[in-house]
């Protein structure tokens, strides 16, 4: 259930980025972390990885590797967002909407919830547990 709730947020919020992949770009410039020559192709393709990691943690499939890139996007954008605000930058989250209202330490907060969720659901997916034979097999 975790992984398809983590799924139904990530589909979501590659929505508006698909529709409106210029108006992504300009949130992630708001940033300033990435060199501009990266911004335009993180913005074409971001979303997309976005919306197939959000489809297969829903479906159930190739959710082990879906998990992993959701953990690690949400690692990423943390990391992003808490240097905006730590340098003082006025931005908005830019997760669901361009031009949103501005990202705060609530912001933050409440991302690290998702985060810790991602985490609870790659750790659920790569649980070792011994077979019959003392091998480990991965559930």
């Amino acid at each position: 259930m975790l992984g398809v709730s983590l799924g139904i947020v990530f589909a979501a919020a590659s929505y508006y980025k698909i529709l409106s992949p210029g108006a992504f770009a300009h949130e992630i410039y708001n940033y300033k972390i990435l060199p501009p020559w990266a911004i335009n192709p993180v913005a074409m393709t971001l979303p997309w990885v976005q919306l197939f990691c959000g489809i297969a943690l829903i479906a159930n499939r190739y959710s082990r590797g879906a998990g992993l890139l959701v953990f690690l996007m949400l690692f990423a954008f943390q990391g992003a967002l808490a240097s905006a605000l730590l340098r003082g930058l006025n931005i908005s989250c830019g997760c669901f909407k361009s031009g949103g209202e501005a990202a705060t330490w609530w912001t933050f907060a409440r991302d690290s919830g998702l985060l810790l969720a991602a985490g609870l659901n790659l750790w659920r997916s790569f649980q070792a547990t011994s077979s019959k034979n003392g091998t480990l097999r991965w559930n």
